[in-house]
């Protein structure tokens, strides 16, 4: 039969909910009983070094399940009662509800009640909010607290500079390679092809897979290639929509509206010549209809992930623990069967680029209060906090995972999922809150993400193999004073889909590029982003 060209967009996947995984389950018996490790003590910030209670108050919009209040008594919260006997607080801690944080934080500075930490969800914000005198710098107190210090990486800690200063501590690591290339690798078999090295190679998978009816039921109801695009129009997040097209222009070394660094020198890659190659290779992919016709009106990752478990698509990007058991349970139970999906190194470009998202930038942070920060003795509480949270290897387990006997326990000296029990949804439900202590987590634990299906490390390990770096792009903010930004992404991303669809002819290419210069004042905002990275300490 024929298939129909219609139009689509897609919503990008949200880190959090990337983080909240507990609904899953597996098999291991389950322990009885709960524990929880005595306070440290010493130069790690036991209780023995502070004598004298102090409250300290915790602004925690970080929180992996902020719909999941912890419980108000601290008899029921024992990551509570353990953060403050190890420095002997009372810890007053409000997680604001998702839709909440910004606002909720504003009203409460506007009345002077700042709390002593807070937990800046981006970049822009932590910056505003030290602009206006409200947090403090944290390079000499830092000296005194290595262990927190060498918890996080240079580039984390260098995402914490601003004017010259280091503005906040890392919050939570974020999760590289959360997306990357699947293949259905039983439809390769049967048509005897390998798995794609290049861009050229791809696109004549996807034409196998949409035109030599893989999956043997004598219909051409088959697509190459299962897409979308962010409902806004934007190819990228960046690098991490998990729709392709902006996997398919990281060939190309591109993603739309990026500012990066290639070979020591500064690019934008709106105008960039390779962005123009990128768009030629995905104007023959939409146009050799390998692609499924509704991907402009795909804007939606729950979308995207039931055309992966139809059965009738045999290349898709998407995220690595799509294989999960839930996820293969709905594959089974849509399209009664459940697809041999291997992830793929991605296709190397023809400039030698091979990579499957960028490096996640530590824009999250705890920051201190001024207030808080002129006194000296809670100044070391909240760092002495900070530390233990953060760094104390008997308390990692808990504030990873949970309560230990619940969500995990100790096997042969390793912390080990209770199966079990994260497949018990009521269970679940019931320990949910504890997951806003869990920030502490590494971005890479196999044991926090992958406890119900054995070959999901794998997988990931595969996306972290080719993350491209991001060092350039994260420190260009919005400038107040750009009065065309917003109208000059639309016109980006509105011209960027038409030399996609043909729409516009790729010879137009000049054309778009003048545009941005003598329309939207491209060239100003050239300089403007020139000036702030060189602020920032990164040259050409």
């Amino acid at each position: 039969m024929n298939k129909k060209n219609k139009i689509g967009t897609t919503v990008s996947l949200v880190l959090a909910s990337a983080m909240m995984l507990s609904a899953c389950g597996g098999n291991t018996p389950a322990a009885t009983g709960t524990s929880t490790p005595a306070a440290p003590s010493g130069d790690k910030g036991g209780a023995t070094n502070f004598d004298k209670k102090m409250t300290i108050t915790m602004y925690n919009a970080g929180g992996f399940s902020p719909n999941n209040q912890p419980p108000t008594n601290r008899e029921d919260d024992p990551l509570r009662q353990m953060l403050e006997k190890a420095i002997n607080i009372d810890l007053q801690m409000t997680v604001p509800p998702a839709d909440q944080i910004k606002p909720k934080l504003n009203t409460m500075v506007a009345s002077g009640d700042i709390p002593d930490m807070i937990f800046m969800t981006d970049r822009l914000t932590a910056v505003q909010y030290y602009d206006q005198g409200i947090v403090a710098d944290l390079d000499d107190i830092l000296k005194s607290y290595p262990e927190l210090y060498n918890r996080f990486d240079k580039d984390s800690w260098n995402s914490m500079l601003y004017k010259g200063k280091t503005i906040g501590t890392p919050g939570y690591e974020l999760v590289n390679g959360i997306n990357g290339w699947w293949i259905r690798n039983d439809w390769l078999k049967k048509l005897n092809l390998q798995v794609p090295t290049t861009p050229d190679e791809l696109l004549t998978v996807m034409k196998a897979f949409t035109e030599k009816d893989p999956d043997g039921n004598g219909k051409n109801d088959t697509y190459g290639f299962a897409s979308g695009i962010l409902k806004d129009g934007n190819f990228s997040n960046p690098g991490n929509s998990g729709f392709g097209w902006d996997a398919i222009m990281m060939m190309f070394g591109v993603v739309p509206n990026m500012v990066d660094s290639i070979d020591g020198k500064i690019t934008f890659d709106n105008t960039d010549p390779r962005m123009k190659e990128a768009l030629t290779f995905m104007n023959k992919v939409a146009t050799s209809n390998v692609v499924d016709p509704d991907w402009v009106t795909t804007n939606d990752g729950t979308a995207l992930e039931k055309k992966m478990q139809t059965g009738k698509y045999g290349i898709v990007y998407r995220d690595w623990r799509a294989m999960e058991l839930s996820g293969q349970q709905k594959m089974k139970d849509v399209s009664g069967e459940v697809p041999d999906w291997i992830t793929i190194a991605p296709p190397k470009g023809p400039h030698g680029d091979q990579w499957a998202g960028f490096a996640q930038f530590q824009s999250n942070s705890w920051t201190i209060s001024k207030k808080a920060a002129k006194d000296p003795e809670k100044l070391k509480r909240i760092m002495s906090l900070l530390q233990y949270w953060y760094t104390d290897k008997e308390a990692q387990p808990y504030f990873s995972y949970g309560q230990k006997g619940i969500m995990w326990d100790m096997v042969d000296g390793k912390p080990v999922r209770l199966k079990d029990n994260m497949a018990n949804k009521d269970m679940v439900q019931k320990w949910q809150w504890q997951s806003n202590y869990f920030l502490p987590r590494r971005g890479n634990d196999a044991l926090y993400f992958n406890f119900t299906y054995d070959k999901t490390d794998s997988f990931h390990q595969t996306n972290l193999k080719y993350i491209k770096p991001n060092k350039v792009n994260p420190f260009v903010l919005i400038d107040a004073n750009d009065t065309q930004y917003n109208d000059r992404i639309k016109y980006v991303n509105e011209t960027l889909l038409k030399f996609i669809l043909g729409k516009e002819p790729i010879a137009n290419w000049d054309t778009y590029v003048s545009t941005l210069d003598a329309k939207f004042n491209y060239k100003k905002y050239k300089e403007d982003v020139m000036k702030q990275l060189s602020d920032a300490g990164i040259k050409p």
